[in-house]
């Protein structure tokens, strides 16, 4: 995933979670928004959830399974995508399930591509 793909900035994160719907699962939070500038994504981890080793760790699996997804999704969307106790210590494949799972429940994914 590229820097420039990532929302980066607190006003951006702000605006996904005022404006836009979330979707929940055990693992991970999915909130989307509408945008102008394309597909963006960022990814959060709670520090109650550990140490920085393992809220970065969390954090790059969840770039990774991500990265594969972004050809199948809707344009002009930002996603931000909350991790929860559940995915501490699983691998990418499944971070890249759930996500996908989450995305087909908010209709931002095409099943039939994907």
């Amino acid at each position: 995933m590229k820097k420039q793909d990532m929302l980066k900035k607190n006003k951006e994160f702000r605006y996904v979670v005022s404006r836009g719907k979330s979707y929940q699962a055990p693992t991970m939070v999915l909130v989307c928004a509408k945008s102008r500038t394309g597909i963006k994504a960022g990814f959060s981890v709670s520090s109650k959830l550990g140490n920085a080793v393992v809220r970065n760790r969390t954090k790059r699996i969840m770039r990774s399974g991500f990265t594969p997804l972004m050809p199948y999704l809707n344009d002009n969307m930002w996603y931000f995508f909350i991790a929860r106790r559940a995915l501490i210590g699983k691998k990418s494949t499944f971070c890249m399930e759930e996500m996908r799972s989450l995305l087909k429940m908010a209709g931002m994914i095409n099943e039939e591509s994907c």
